[in-house]
């Protein structure tokens, strides 16, 4: 049961958890882009390296195992050599439909 009682008050209450909801809500989605962002560039950049003529198309084997162990160590669990897979496979399918000013601002961050 609310402890607010008067309606001007209950009115004041409502539009200050309306804003709450709507920061939660921008804010949520802001990471997810970012995210989506860093995924897609993490495949671009494994991608890049695995086409790198043949003799690299050997070491690319173990490229994403060692990739996974060093990110595992730094950031914790969710950089599986199956992880890093779909990051690739995401970059494969989207390079063609994602513009690139839609990573600039990214990539260009990761350089400063």
């Amino acid at each position: 049961m609310p402890i607010i009682r008067n309606k001007e008050d209950l009115t004041l209450l409502n539009k200050i958890k309306s804003i709450i909801h709507k920061a939660r809500y921008v804010a949520f989605n802001a990471v997810n882009t970012e995210m989506l962002k860093a995924y897609y560039e993490i495949g671009k950049r494994i991608v890049e390296e695995e086409q790198k003529g043949k003799k690299r198309a050997e070491y690319g084997k173990k490229l994403l195992e060692t990739l996974s162990v060093e990110l595992i160590m730094e950031f914790g669990s969710g950089f599986s050599v199956t992880i890093l897979k779909n990051m690739r496979f995401f970059y494969q399918i989207y390079k063609d439909r994602i513009s690139q000013s839609a990573t600039d601002c990214y990539t260009v961050s990761l350089r400063n």
